[in-house]
């Protein structure tokens, strides 16, 4: 008898001190769902020859980035462009972002 009321007695106290913790949240890249399934970020484009390129956005290019070419092209289904442009040999390629009609945006933007 004397054992059941000890073990009533740490069970209550375990309750009673567990109840203020609580998870912290971990605000990292990975979003997590109500059922605690991880949701990644995914980057939804799809490679495409740069010869099928809307003539706005290989005009855009050719005036705000003179002198560069565009050595990869990928299209989301949002009709977003990314490319991936490149100014001299041994220069570090540079992303941008662009829609149909040759209008750059901002990768948040998408």
């Amino acid at each position: 008898m004397k054992n059941l009321v000890m073990t009533i007695a740490v069970a209550t106290t375990m309750l009673f001190a567990t109840q203020g913790i609580s998870a912290q949240e971990d605000t990292d890249s990975a979003m997590m769902t109500k059922d605690n399934s991880e949701i990644v970020a995914q980057d939804t484009y799809n490679e495409i020859d740069t010869a099928t390129l809307p003539e706005a956005v290989t005009a855009a290019v050719e005036t705000d980035y003179a002198g560069a070419s565009i050595t990869e092209a990928y299209k989301n289904e949002n009709d977003i462009y990314k490319l991936v442009l490149e100014t001299e040999a041994g220069a570090e390629a540079e992303t941008v972002y662009a829609n149909a009609k040759g209008e750059w945006v901002e990768p948040d933007e998408i």
